[in-house]
Parts: structure tokens; C-alpha cells; sequence
């Protein structure tokens, strides 16, 4: 098979940049193959489990992808990362509770349009998506091609409370449940020593369902699902794309979302009076964000956190909780093709930050901001 992509050196991105104008010849191609590339989507409707009486939960079919590939022989002193990176474009997560309102898990970087996607990193080993069979490391010397394989699956288990999330009551009030979510993966080779970035392939991928309930039928005969019970296949894309900038960084999906109450209102709508019962778990994206920080009040309400303790918390993998999600608005429907993303996070520089009072996350993830920051001064990678 071809060779695919080229590499985009971060710590020299000033001398990329000149080649456009001074007319330098490009740098070389790392001449990686690969032999076989496979992406599905389960061909099983989502399940949906009424057993809880405080939650309903339901499980998508798994995506999986999986590449084997040849990789070239290193000098003594070389060291790759080869794996998936994946991102979230966009998210419609809205649970209906009828005339009461409805509820939305929403990334506040795709909401108010500061960025056009986020990174779906584990956040243990940015930015790949995940730490085990995600990403493979080769450390040289070795003489000969190796051939490696990296796989990756994700899929939703969230659970949705059945009654309002402000309440601290257990009634049944839920009426509708639509989650849209459109993702991109990328095959990559990382050079662990400068950063730089080899995109082999792209993938584009999606989730969509529609669960109606009816909250005056006995719990266990509520739920039914309406839409598509058939998924949509993934896209193995003839052009890549590439990367932004934000998905190489904190923060994750799962650190971002946050769940909005919307008094009052129907899906797309936005009340007078929404609130923020479920803040994000890295408090400085709500700091960083005006659009939250003047236009919706922040009350955390602990019976939501009470009620979903059975689930895990994620927007994206396949151990998302309450309602792992993201959530879309029209402004981040715009091509992903000229998207330059800033960070979330300040880059490195010779005055130190001044850390925000219980924010974990901004002062867990400083040190790889500031490692990164070293390698790519908002470097685009191809």
C-alpha cells in the first residue's frame, strides 16, 4: 500500500512555514505502511435497561477500528508513538422531561464556537485516545521493518436520571431521549522526541438514537427506541484531515462536559434561567468561558451526582455515565478544513501561572502543558 501522510515538525514550525514562500524542498516521508485498515460499527441496535429506578441507561453498539502496519528501522536514540487520536465535532445530547423542561450535556468549547472539535484522549496519554492497545512505542535501534497492529473501540453507556435534574425526588418524568454525535479518528506516528505528527489516515465516524418514554407506563415498559435501529458505518476518508491544535491537549471530553437544566423549554431552546447542575471536573473551562460564565447561573445540585453514581462519567468512551455527552450548536457547523484551535490552557512561558483555588485538573495536566507548549507554539499538524 502507499505510503500516506507527511510529517509536520513542531519545534521547527517557523522553517514549515517559510517553504510556502522561499520554495524549500519538503521534508522527507517516513515511509510507514500500511497493510490492512478495518472500520465498523457493531450492525446491533442500542439496548436499553429500565432495571434502575432512579436512572435509564442504554448501550450503543461499539465502534472498532484496527490498522497493522510496517514500520521502517530506527537509529539508536529514536523513539515513535504510533496509534489512534480521536476528537469530538459535534454533540446533540438532550433528555426531554416535557413541559418541564429538558436537559443537555454540552462542551462549552463547541457551544460558545472557541474551538471546532475537543480531544477524546483517555487523559492519561495525550493525545492519544487511549493508553493500552490504542498506541504502540518503538524505541531504536532495530535493522528491520516491524509490523505492529493498534486497535480501538468506543461506544455510549450513559444514565439519564428519570426525573428532573434538580429534583430530589424519584418520580418519572423523562418523555425523550436524542443523542447526535459525530467524531474524526486518525491513524498517526508521533515522534516522541520533537513532537512532530505523521497523519497515515483519517476516519469519520457517528451516533445517532431517539428513545421515546412514556413516564405513565410502570418502569421497565417506559422506554422504546425510534430511530434507526441500523448505525451508520464509519468513513475511511480518501484525503486527510488535519489535526487542530486543541485536540493535542487538555482538556478531554470526559473533563469538559458539563449538564445544563433548561427550565421551561423544548430541545433548542434556551430558557431564561438555565443552570449548570453538573459542572465540568477541569473548573477552568467554565473559567475561560464567558459564554457560561455570564449568561447561565452555576448551581450544583449533589442528588444529580447521588442518582448516576451507578455509571461512569465520560462524554465519548464506552464507560460514559449519567449522560456522557457532548452537546452541538450551529456555531461549530463550520468546515473543519480551516480550523486553527487555540488551547483551553495557557501556554508555557517564563512567568509561572497562577493556579486556580481546587482546580485538579489545571494543576495535574501543568506540567504536559507545559512540555507540549515547548514543542508547539500553535503548531498545525497535518
Amino acid at each position: 500500500m502507499n505510503v500516506m501522510g507527511q510529517v509536520v515538525n513542531k519545534t521547527k514550525r517557523s522553517v514549515v512555514m517559510q517553504t510556502i514562500t522561499n520554495e524549500k524542498p519538503p521534508q522527507p516521508i517516513l515511509p510507514v505502511r500500511i497493510l490492512e485498515l478495518e472500520a465498523t460499527i457493531e450492525n446491533r441496535p442500542t439496548t436499553i435497561d429500565e432495571k434502575s429506578p432512579a436512572v435509564l441507561k442504554y448501550r450503543t453498539p461499539h465502534f472498532r477500528a484496527s490498522a497493522t502496519l510496517k514500520f521502517p528501522p530506527l537509529e539508536d536514540g529514536e523513539h515513535w508513538k504510533v496509534g489512534w487520536i480521536q476528537s469530538c465535532t459535534r454533540m446533540d445530547f438532550f433528555n426531554s422531561y416535557g413541559d418541564s423542561g429538558y436537559s443537555s450535556w454540552e462542551f462549552p468549547q463547541l457551544m460558545s464556537g472557541q474551538n471546532p472539535m475537543i480531544s477524546d484522549s483517555d487523559g492519561r496519554n495525550y493525545p492519544f485516545y487511549g493508553s493500552k492497545s490504542e498506541v504502540i512505542e518503538l524505541e531504536g535501534p532495530f535493522s528491520d521493518y516491524r509490523t505492529i497492529k493498534v486497535l480501538m473501540n468506543d461506544n455510549f453507556y450513559p444514565h439519564i436520571t428519570w426525573d428532573i435534574p434538580t429534583s430530589n425526588e424519584r418520580l418519572s418524568r423523562l418523555t425523550n431521549v436524542k443523542r447526535h454525535q459525530k467524531f474524526y479518528t486518525w491513524l498517526v506516528a508521533m515522534n516522541a522526541k520533537n513532537g512532530s505528527i505523521l497523519v497515515l489516515k483519517t476516519l469519520t465516524w457517528q451516533m445517532d438514537l431517539e428513545i421515546n418514554v412514556d413516564p405513565t407506563q410502570p418502569q421497565g415498559s417506559r422506554a422504546v427506541l425510534i430511530s434507526n435501529p441500523i448505525p451508520i458505518q464509519p468513513e475511511i476518508l480518501k484525503q486527510n484531515i488535519r489535526i487542530p491544535t486543541c485536540v493535542l491537549y487538555p482538556p478531554n471530553a470526559n473533563s469538559a462536559q458539563i449538564l445544563v437544566w433548561h427550565p421551561g423549554s423544548r430541545p433548542g431552546e434556551i430558557s431564561q434561567r438555565p443552570e449548570i447542575v453538573v459542572p465540568p471536573r477541569c473548573e477552568y473551562v467554565l473559567h475561560q468561558n464567558l459564554y457560561y460564565d455570564h449568561y447561565i447561573r452555576h448551581k450544583t445540585h449533589t442528588s444529580v451526582q447521588n442518582k448516576l453514581n451507578g455509571g461512569s462519567s465520560s462524554s465519548s468512551s464506552s464507560s460514559s455515565s449519567s449522560s456522557s455527552s457532548e452537546n452541538k450548536t450551529s456555531i461549530i457547523q463550520s468546515s473543519t478544513s480551516d480550523s486553527y484551535c487555540r488551547l483551553i490552557y495557557p501556554q508555557a512561558s517564563m512567568h509561572k501561572p497562577t493556579p486556580i483555588p481546587g482546580n485538579r485538573c489545571y494543576n495535574g495536566v501543568k506540567h504536559i502543558l507545559e512540555d507540549h507548549a515547548r514543542l508547539a507554539q500553535g503548531v498545525i499538524v497535518r
